[in-house]
C-alpha cells in the first residue's frame, strides 16, 4: 500500500492548488460525541491513510487548555494533537501536508452567536514547541497558485499553515473557498451525489479549491438533524458516483483539488477513488502509474 507515501509518486512540479489531496471533514471530531463525531480515528492514522489536508478547529475549556472543537462539542487537546504532527513529521519526508487551523467558527442560534477563543500566543507557543513552523512551515509565497511540491521541498519545508487572519507566526492567508448549499448539503444521498456537483460547478478560484463530499444535518432540510454516521452509512454507495463525475469532464479535472469527506479511515476507498484523479491530471511520475494504481488496490 502507497497511502502513507503517495506523494513520493507525485511529479515535483504539480502545482499545490492542483493536486488533487484527500481531506478529512472536521479532522479533529474523533471521539467526539454521536451529534459531532465525523471521523473514527486520530491525525497519525489519518495520515497513513492518506489525508493530506486536515481541518483543526479551537476552543477553549474553562481550565484554559485549548482542544479540539466541532461546535460546541470538545476533543482531545491541541498539544496531543500535536504531537501527532510531529511524528508524521519525523516520517517520509516526501510527504507534504495543508494545516487549516483556526477558532471554530461563530455559531448563530437565534439572536444568540456563540464565538469559540484560543488564544493565538498560546497557539504560537505550542507550534513552535512541536512542530517548529520558522523552519517547517512554506509562506515565502505571494500566490499559492505559484507553489509547487518542489518549490515547497526545495525550501526544506514540510507543510503550509491556513490561517486566514494569519493569526499564527508564518502562517499564509492564501484564498480557500468552501462552497457550500444548504438545501443541496442538506438532501438524501442520491439528490445529494449529483447536486453537490452542481455546486462544485459554480465555483472557481486562483486558491485552494476545497470540495466537501459530506451531507449537512441541518433543522429545515430534507435528512433534518441526525448523526453524520447514519449519513455516511447512506452516502458511501454513492461516493464514486461523485468522484466519476469529476472524471469525466476535462473542465471538472483541472479545477480539482482538496476532495474532504467524513469517515475517512473507515476504509480506503475514498481516498482510493480521490488518489486515482491524480493519474488522470497525469500528474504521476512517467513510468510509475501502473505501479501508483496497484500500491491503491493492495
Amino acid at each position: 500500500m502507497i497511502y502513507s507515501n503517495w506523494m513520493s509518486y507525485i511529479k515535483g512540479n504539480v502545482k499545490i492548488n492542483k493536486l488533487v489531496i484527500p481531506g478529512a471533514h472536521n479532522a479533529g471530531s474523533f471521539g467526539m460525541n454521536t451529534m459531532a463525531c465525523c471521523q473514527d480515528d486520530d491525525f497519525y492514522t489519518q495520515f497513513k491513510y492518506g489525508i493530506r489536508h486536515f481541518c483543526i478547529r479551537l476552543n477553549t475549556k474553562r481550565d484554559g487548555t485549548i482542544v479540539l472543537a466541532h461546535g460546541i462539542s470538545k476533543g482531545m487537546s491541541f498539544e496531543a494533537t500535536l504531537e501527532q504532527f510531529r511524528k508524521m513529521l519525523s516520517e517520509n519526508d516526501s510527504e507534504i501536508f495543508i494545516f487549516d487551523i483556526r477558532e471554530y467558527y461563530d455559531q448563530k442560534f437565534g439572536p444568540i452567536t456563540l464565538k469559540f477563543k484560543a488564544d493565538p500566543k498560546k497557539v504560537d507557543e505550542m507550534l513552535k514547541k512541536y512542530i517548529d513552523p520558522e523552519k517547517y512551515a512554506y509562506c515565502d509565497f505571494q500566490s499559492i497558485g505559484d507553489v509547487s511540491i518542489d518549490d515547497i521541498r526545495k525550501a526544506g519545508k514540510r507543510y503550509i499553515l491556513i490561517n486566514e487572519k494569519k493569526d499564527y507566526a508564518y502562517s499564509s492567508d492564501a484564498p480557500c473557498i468552501l462552497p457550500w448549499d444548504k438545501k443541496i448539503f442538506g438532501s438524501f444521498a442520491p439528490t445529494f451525489a449529483k447536486g453537490t456537483i452542481e455546486v462544485f460547478d459554480k465555483h472557481s478560484t486562483d486558491g485552494l479549491y476545497w470540495f466537501q463530499t459530506q451531507q449537512t444535518p441541518n433543522p429545515g432540510t430534507e435528512i433534518k438533524l441526525t448523526n453524520p454516521r447514519k449519513l455516511d452509512e447512506a452516502l458511501r454507495p454513492y461516493f464514486k458516483s461523485i468522484i466519476d463525475q469529476i472524471a469525466e469532464s476535462p473542465e471538472r479535472l483541472e479545477k480539482v483539488n482538496i476532495v474532504a469527506g467524513d469517515f475517512m479511515t473507515y476504509n480506503y476507498d475514498k481516498v482510493r477513488e480521490i488518489l486515482k484523479l491524480n493519474v488522470l491530471k497525469s500528474f504521476v511520475k512517467d513510468g510509475l502509474e501502473e505501479e501508483f494504481l496497484k500500491g491503491l488496490e493492495e
